[in-house]
């Protein structure tokens, strides 16, 4: 298929038809606002918020442009809480005993004990 072409009846660039979209349909289950989600999760409404804002927690805006009215389903709040949930694994341990770096040396000396050196040479300073 040649660039630009398509089998689509209306131009690439734009977005599809309303009435042509794959949406999820609306819920039949009745939508919660902000406060009733925040209960359900066990979160504070700010909590609440900060997750929509970040995208971790879709809605529904039954308001207007400018003024939204967020609404919640039960379904986005149990898949919030699906994708929300993590496993602590502990760490594995370690069944081997840590061993000890081996390097190669190239200097040799002996292990002399300290009752073996020999006393330092007083330094005796001429009577007058």
């Amino acid at each position: 298929m040649p660039a630009g072409s398509s089998t689509a009846p209306w131009p690439r660039k734009c977005r599809r038809p309303w009435s042509m979209r794959e949406d999820r349909p609306l819920p039949a289950e009745p939508l919660f606002t902000p406060e009733e989600a925040a209960t359900r999760l066990s979160i504070s409404v700010k909590t609440l918020m900060k997750h929509v804002r970040e995208g971790r927690l879709r809605y529904i805006n039954v308001g207007t442009e400018g003024r939204k009215a967020r609404r919640f389903s039960a379904y986005n709040l149990s898949t919030f809480i699906e994708t929300q949930k993590v496993r602590e694994t502990p760490k594995c341990p370690s069944t081997k005993a840590p061993k000890a770096l081996s390097t190669s040396t190239t200097f040799k000396s002996n292990v002399v004990a300290f009752s073996a050196l020999p006393k330092p040479a007083t330094k005796k300073t001429p009577k007058q």
